[in-house]
């Protein structure tokens, strides 16, 4: 801590502390001020923020000199750039792309060309060092967050599974580093309210509580036309609180409660016109919410065995309900609609053995020991008009006529077209989904770090993964339909039928790193690694729906009209199962920063090789989606970014990444060569910030900022994409004592334009979600 108190002592120094930090130096790595073990516990500084030591810290060095590229955003910042959820760190991270995909539920994380729209990750998201189990938690809003970190880059060999991309830290605030909070207030267009509150509070001398309150809502973006009302309104609470024990120098311990409560309005997706190919106006007519309840207890202890060992423990429970409801052909007619509700269990544990190094040592180790068990429960009801059964039906049948064609045209030639005879009286048709999705895993992992001389270490990891997947399903077809054949007017009745039964998967899977790092000067480090990592596999479940209509209909042809063969059963696993995603990655990255110049440069260089490649796909008939293994894809990418103190408190900031991922092999509708899709090639961020003292109390702060991504591919073949993409926002405000005002903007030239594109149900139809209008609004705030 003494090496900041120079800079902090200095008023025009301690401003351009702050201002040199802000924007795209977030984007960056965290210029590090320090690195020091508190009374022998493995506590780090980074930007004004301490990592307490009852927080899992895996690496054996501070992550600020660790061989990895990364990037620190602390609480001044995430403050002042207004991140409340993931989905604001896409500007501030090199690569990374999150996107807004219409409601909480749904966030697609892509970082270095990798990423997954629904099922599984490749990003892992940690909460004080406790991994969040299922991606639907994700984008979360939890205030009394100290800083965010982001490692880009494979991290499997000390976080396992679904770290093939990078891992997202968040780290709360705590009472024993800075006491203090703030209470902040925001209106905005569209009728956007927020409120929070945080504060950490020392009770004792060895007693800390921290705690946090936050509400928010939004009349919403977006008018139904068939509604005739918003279609992404919002409701939002979330809290946190953390109460912390440290009796001696030896232990520190944490017991943290976290959980929110989101009821929005979700999923504005607009048909395409099929001959312009523009957005049609929004107009579903079933219901789109979502509804999440969710709640994680966390117990966190770091423990100093000796002057030379450190045991960590972190042990969490996680409960997730969410519901989504959908309309799935997303047009005015009632054709499809799903109301998924899920409720999840899961039971972290973690230990990690970490040596305590004098000072001077050249060699530094880790050991862990991690567990997991998650349990979901799923009920998926489809609900199908009499339109809707007779699109789907007889979408099947086509699918089967061209199955019978590839073998026998004159056969398939023969068949009738036959039409879906509904229900008595026009009734619904309903097909039930019931699945039960228990998983559980155990790694076991070390990583060592040698100091080699003239500024060389070497790290090397290895770890031992072992996951299972299991599978109990309880699906109930269509009931009273029956098919006619349009040619003499014959009705052959429908086939019940009901898929019962269970599926198991296993894998072992060994992830292996190795980093050479060299610091030729005292400004600049560089390092080479080459890192193994994987992507967990698992079960469509959602094609089950899908899976049943074919096998009803293939079943009422065979029995009715003796034509083809009835559903063969056995092939379940192999149409409801997908394989794991495994990468190799190489990279050169190096950093050079000088504070007494204000300046900070880094780089980064990068090839990633993936193998059975998880693409999510719509199912045939396309009402559903389902994750398929398509083959390989290769990346390469590069990542620039700068910044530099320019004037007073005024300073710049620049960076860009080139991602480039392509197939690798010809599969499905993707040739050898195609771009990978929902992936920007391009993504940059050019900001001016400053913060300046003019007199008294008073301080004046602001920033702009240019942000753009693009070209994004929304298919396998790249038919169709979205070009370059630019977007505009800005921040005014000024400060007296402890009050700050700031009038703010978002997508200041009002631009529109696709953030997502996928096939709808509808006959050569596609849906589209525009992004959100020009958005302005003012924030009040008051430190406490």
């Amino acid at each position: 801590m003494n090496s900041l108190l120079p800079i902090m002592n200095d008023k025009r120094r301690g401003v351009l502390s702050l201002t040199v930090c802000a924007g795209l130096l977030a984007l960056a790595s965290p210029v590090l001020a320090s690195a020091e073990e508190r009374d022998s516990l493995a506590t780090h500084l980074l930007d004004e923020v301490i990592i307490s030591g009852y927080v899992p810290q895996r690496m054996t060095a501070p992550s600020g000199k660790a061989p990895v590229s990364l990037t620190w955003i602390n609480g001044k910042e995430l403050g002042l750039y207004r991140i409340q959820s993931v989905t604001d760190l896409t500007s501030r991270v090199p690569s990374l792309f999150i996107p807004d995909y219409g409601s909480k539920r749904s966030a697609a994380i892509y970082l270095r060309g990798s990423g997954a729209r629904s099922t599984g990750q490749t990003i892992g998201l940690y909460l004080d060092g406790v991994p969040v189990l299922n991606k639907s938690g994700f984008n979360l809003d939890l205030p009394g967050i100290a800083g965010v970190e982001v490692l880009r880059g494979p991290q499997g060999t000390l976080y396992g599974r679904n770290a093939m991309s990078g891992i997202i830290s968040y780290y709360t605030r705590s009472a024993f580093d800075r006491a203090g909070g703030e209470a902040r207030l925001t209106a905005g267009t569209q009728g956007y309210l927020r409120a929070s509150v945080e504060q950490a509070l020392r009770l004792s001398e060895t007693l800390g509580l921290s705690y946090g309150l936050s509400g928010s809502m939004r009349q919403g973006y977006f008018y139904n036309e068939t509604t005739k009302a918003k279609q992404d309104s919002l409701r939002m609470v979330a809290g946190f609180a953390k109460l912390e024990y440290r009796p001696n120098d030896r232990l520190d311990m944490a017991l943290s409660l976290q959980g929110d409560y989101v009821n929005q309005g979700g999923f504005p997706y607009r048909l395409l016109d099929i001959r312009t190919r523009k957005p049609l106006p929004l107009a579903a007519d079933a219901p789109e919410t979502y509804e999440r309840h969710a709640a994680t207890a966390r117990y966190l202890v770091g423990y100093r065995v000796s002057d030379a060992l450190q045991l960590q423990s972190a042990t969490s429970y996680q409960y997730l309900y969410d519901r989504a409801q959908l309309d799935m052909d997303a047009s005015s007619m009632r054709l499809f609609m799903a109301d998924q509700r899920l409720k999840e269990h899961g039971f972290t544990q973690e230990l990690i053995l970490k040596g305590l190094p004098s000072e001077g040592a050249k060699y530094r180790w880790s050991a862990g020991l991690f567990g997991y068990y998650d349990a979901k429960k799923i009920d998926v009801p489809v609900t199908y008009s009499a339109r809707g059964a007779g699109l789907l039906i007889g979408q099947g049948i086509a699918q089967m006529k061209r199955q019978i064609a590839a073998r026998s045209p004159q056969i398939a030639a023969r068949i009738p077209a036959y039409q879906y005879v509904p229900r008595p009286g026009g009734a619904d048709a309903v097909n039930l989904n019931s699945f039960s999705m228990p998983d559980w895993g155990l790694a076991l992992y070390h990583e060592s770090a040698l100091a080699l001389g003239r500024g060389f270490t070497l790290t090397a990891g290895l770890r031992l993964d072992y996951e299972c997947h299991d599978l109990e399903y309880d699906v109930k077809g269509l009931e009273d339909f029956a098919l006619k054949n349009p040619v003499d007017n014959s009705v052959i009745s429908g086939q019940p039928l009901v898929l019962r039964g269970s599926q198991k998967s296993d894998y072992w899977h060994l992830i292996p790193k190795l980093a050479l790092q060299w610091q030729p000067l005292d400004h600049l480090t560089l390092h080479a690694t080459i890192t193994r990592g994987h992507k967990a596999g698992g079960f469509n479940e959602q094609s089950f729906s899908d899976l049943i209509v074919q096998a009803q209909t293939q079943n009422t042809l065979s029995a009715g009209a003796h034509l083809g063969r009835p559903f063969d059963t056995t092939t379940l696993p192999e149409r409801t199962t997908y394989r794991p995603e495994h990468s190799w990655s190489y990279e050169l990255g190096g950093r050079y920063e000088d504070v007494s110049l204000g300046l900070r440069l880094e780089g980064s260089l990068y090839l990633m090789q993936v193998r059975d490649l998880q693409l999510t796909r719509f199912v045939s008939t396309g009402a559903g989606r389902i994750v398929g293994n398509a083959g390989g894809s290769r990346t390469l990418g590069v990542e620039l970014s700068a910044s530099k103190r320019l004037l007073g408190s005024l300073s710049a900031q620049a960076s860009y990444s080139l991602t480039d991922a392509r197939f690798t092999e010809e599969t499905g509708r993707a040739k050898k060569g195609n771009l990978v899709p929902f992936i920007p090639q391009h993504t940059f961020s050019g900001m001016l910030s400053f913060n300046e003292h003019v007199g008294g109390k008073f301080r004046l702060f602001g920033e702009g900022e240019c942000m753009g991504f693009g070209r994004i591919y929304w298919t396998e073949d790249n038919s169709t994409s979205e070009p370059l993409q630019t977007n505009l926002r800005a921040r005014l405000g000024v400060s007296y004592d402890r009050l700050s005002l700031a009038l703010w903007g978002n997508n200041l030239a009002d631009r529109s334009y696709t953030i997502f594109s996928a096939t709808s149900p509808m006959p050569n139809g596609a849906m589209v979600q525009t992004s959100a209008p020009r958005t302005l609004g003012v924030d009040l705030s008051i430190r406490l």
